[in-house]
């Protein structure tokens, strides 16, 4: 009998220590520069993340994420955006105005009442557009003051289009509009 609960005793604790996972990030950082057509610098900074969560015994990859984020600069830092995990698709210079449009993604939270008296939280992500026009309230060289982006909406953004020159951002499609179904 005592046999048995030494037996149990050490396979609950390999059971546990295998189940353990060490926590392996690799960080990528790519930067693109492109010279636009009206004489300004743009400078895209994307910043991929890959973890990976492998068995200390086993090596075995249990989970793989991945996150990415986007900044950029115009000018060597006359316009600063850091969207985080939006996806810049088109930046809009105007006389004296910048607007940025981009993509992220939003989680949308759908709460079911079951029978019971649970409550099922089930979701979805979504991608959807954002239209900022970018605030310049720096003053002395631009060392005192802020700098801020504000949202706008997505007619104010196509009447400028009109008169305004667009530009495409550098990136890498990692979202779109067009969602796919649950089949692909």
């Amino acid at each position: 009998m005592k046999d048995h609960l030494y037996l149990r005793i050490a396979v609950l604790f390999l059971i546990i220590i295998c189940s353990n996972c060490t926590s392996e990030t690799e960080k990528q950082v790519d930067k693109t520069n492109k010279l636009l057509d009206n004489g300004m610098r743009l400078v895209v900074k994307k910043t991929n993340e890959t973890t990976k969560e492998i068995g200390i015994f086993s090596k075995h990859n249990y989970r793989t994420t991945h996150s990415y984020t986007y900044k950029f600069t115009v000018d060597g830092g006359d316009v600063n955006w850091d969207g985080g995990s939006g996806e810049p698709k088109h930046i809009l210079f105007c006389e004296n105005s910048v607007y940025v449009h981009y993509l992220k993604e939003k989680y949308i939270s759908v709460q079911r009442d079951t029978t019971s008296t649970e409550i099922n939280n089930n979701g979805y992500n979504m991608v959807e557009e954002v239209f900022e026009l970018y605030i310049d309230n720096r003053y002395f060289f631009k060392l005192f003051g802020d700098d801020y982006w504000v949202e706008i909406t997505p007619e104010s953004y196509a009447n400028k289009k009109t008169s305004c020159d667009e530009y495409n951002i550098p990136n890498d499609n990692e979202l779109s509009l067009v969602q796919l179904g649950k089949d692909g």
